[in-house]
């Protein structure tokens, strides 16, 4: 099983993009996940990237904003790629497959 549940601040403004194709709507964004650590007795912050696709993409792209608490579930995807100086970068996101607005004022549709 691949699942991830989330909850975390938006740490910018989301952009809505377009697949190559100009298909497929997405926005990729940043989740600042805080975490208390027992054995330091310190709150430990890990950022971990989320990508969302189609209406869901469009959604958040117009309503969250930085700062915004947001719960996130989806699962895990790694990948790689070339980097400038042909360094082999490997990658870990969030393919988001739902989500749910924290501390909105307001329901979104």
């Amino acid at each position: 099983m691949n699942r991830v549940s989330l909850i975390g601040n938006v740490t910018r403004e989301l952009e809505l993009c377009k697949s190559k194709d100009g298909e497929i709507p997405y926005t990729r964004f940043t989740l600042a996940v805080n975490e208390y650590v027992i054995s330091t007795k310190e709150k430990k912050t890990t950022f971990v990237d989320v990508v969302a696709f189609g209406k869901k993409a469009e959604i958040l792209s117009r309503n969250v904003h930085k700062g915004q608490k947001l719960a996130v579930e989806g699962k895990i995807s790694t990948g790689s790629y070339f980097n400038n100086d042909g360094i082999k970068v490997y990658t870990t996101s969030i393919i988001m497959e739902d989500f749910t607005f924290i501390d909105s004022k307001k329901d979104i549709i």
